[in-house]
């Protein structure tokens, strides 16, 4: 693994480093009621059970050691062990991270072709998601450990990417249309989570091009040539207008091909002129007696979630404000507390500083970046990359943290505040309060770490009957590998196909 900055930035002593403009300011929110639980720090036996129990809940460990031998396995393509692992580590059938194992259930049940395994799996994933997003019981107890005590809810991009192999898996079973059931079924997932966002802290990542893509390969599978228009058309607006801005990834130069001929094939004869030189290119007629082969790859492994912090310190204010600083990092946090009683307010002017404590993603590079399909020996088709979950992974994180920086700094402050009302009580129990702070103040590190590092697909054109192609594979040090497939091709139909190479440097 090659670890990175937070969120892919690097971290300097500069103003807007750490920050988008919109974030400069401040944040209102109303403190947790801290003295709801005044009597119980007179029960030293309480907090030494507290004490006792959070050396289970919290661990130095990232969740990618915690699961190192799952790791290994899956890299190097041992799913039998690797599933056997997961299956027999405990702690994966825990609630709390019973997301992340019916994930990893569903992935590896889809790599060894057991579609409708994996389907149930991902279908069992989905509910559970949806139901811990609207249960909120686990709140009160992240708000004084930390947030890996809570059920693990899947960054947003891990939400859909579950229903971009259930779509894959239907297409492996014939079943097209629920293949396109799934692929509407990201978007407007996205636009859900993100409408519930603040208005200034929306996530970049709101709308997936690939997902639109998909559906119009899908769409033009089944000759309904019109809708495939409509998507292709619509997932190009998304790369021209998001995804090469915030995520690095140009429009597809198969997604310009697609639009033109599904364009020519509506007879939309103003928009086929108007594609066709924006793209310099026009459409050329296929033969009869061939199909179509959408061939997709999937390359490497995602990032996985590290953790770094970052130490805040109370400033007092004026008008009932207590503002929370970074050191050197520019972030401001202002909290109003004019409204409290004075022992909360009084514990809270008492802070000095606060260590909060974030993930970070840690990127794994892929060892092969570039991909081609060759058919009989002469012809090469490149596979375009047409998703690049890396890059939204860590966008997706970093508008995650931002949105969330005020949350974590309640909750530090609200535990520091804790620890102080305690020493003035009883030295002993503000001494285990403080150790207990220490001990549980860590980042949430769970992250959904089969998913692969970017997609890239193609379009091809092959004769009826039996093809034999292959997939050659290169890194950007010169290795080349290639791999035989066998295809089976209907004259007048589309077949898809998919393969992952999983090795990283």
């Amino acid at each position: 693994m090659k670890p990175t900055n937070w969120f892919g930035l690097e971290i300097k002593k500069s103003r807007n480093t750490l920050i988008d403009k919109h974030l400069k300011g401040s944040i209102g929110l109303p403190f947790f009621p801290l003295f709801a639980m005044n009597k119980l720090f007179t029960n030293k036996a309480f907090f030494l059970l507290v004490f006792i129990s959070s050396l289970f809940l919290s661990g130095c460990a990232t969740y990618y050691a915690q699961n190192e031998a799952f790791n290994q396995y899956f890299l190097t393509g041992d799913i039998t062990n690797a599933e056997r692992t997961l299956d027999q580590d405990a702690k994966n059938h825990r609630n709390k991270n019973r997301s992340l194992y019916l994930l990893n259930k569903g992935t590896l049940a889809w790599m060894q072709q057991d579609y409708q395994k994996a389907t149930n799996y991902f279908n069992e994933a989905d509910l559970f998601i949806e139901d811990q997003r609207k249960n909120i019981a686990n709140e009160a107890l992240a708000l004084l450990t930390n947030p890996a005590t809570k059920p693990y809810v899947p960054e947003d991009f891990e939400n859909v990417m579950l229903n971009f192999y259930k779509a894959l898996s239907y297409l492996e079973m014939g079943n097209t249309g629920s293949a396109l059931v799934e692929c509407r079924r990201v978007n407007e997932k996205l636009y859900a989570l993100n409408d519930k966002y603040p208005k200034n802290f929306k996530n970049r990542y709101s709308d997936d091009a690939f997902a639109h893509v998909l559906m119009g390969l899908i769409y033009d599978s089944t000759k309904d040539y019109n809708n495939a228009f409509i998507a292709y058309r619509n997932a190009l607006k998304i790369y021209e207008e998001n995804y090469t801005k915030n995520f690095g990834t140009a429009a597809p130069l198969q997604l310009k091909e697609d639009l033109l001929r599904t364009a020519y094939q509506t007879g939309l004869t103003q928009e086929y002129e108007f594609y066709r030189e924006q793209f310099g290119f026009d459409y050329i007629k296929a033969k009869k007696k061939e199909g179509d082969l959408v061939f997709i790859w999937l390359t490497g492994l995602g990032p996985v979630k590290d953790e770094w912090s970052i130490n805040f310190s109370a400033l007092n204010g004026t008008d009932g404000y207590l503002t929370m600083a970074s050191e050197g990092e520019d972030l401001n946090f202002p909290f109003y507390v004019g409204d409290m009683d004075n022992k909360t307010r009084n514990s809270l002017n008492d802070l000095e500083f606060v260590r909060v404590a974030f993930p970070k993603y840690a990127e794994r590079i892929p060892l092969y970046t570039e991909a081609s399909v060759i058919v009989n020996d002469s012809l090469s088709y490149p596979l375009d990359k047409a998703e690049d979950i890396n890059a939204i992974a860590f966008k997706t994180l970093r508008d995650r943290m931002l949105r969330e920086m005020a949350n974590s700094l309640l909750r530090l402050a609200t535990k520091k505040a804790l620890e102080n009302y305690a020493r003035s009580q009883d030295d002993t129990v503000g001494f285990l309060v403080g150790v207990l702070n220490a001990v549980t103040e860590k980042a949430d590190t769970r992250n959904w770490q089969t998913l692969p590092y970017s997609i890239h697909y193609s379009r091809i054109r092959l004769k009826e009957g039996e093809n034999n192609l292959i997939l050659q594979v290169n890194s950007p040090d010169g290795l080349v590998k290639n791999q035989n497939v066998q295809i089976q091709i209907k004259s007048g139909e589309t077949s898809f196909y998919t393969f992952q190479n999983m090795e990283t440097n």
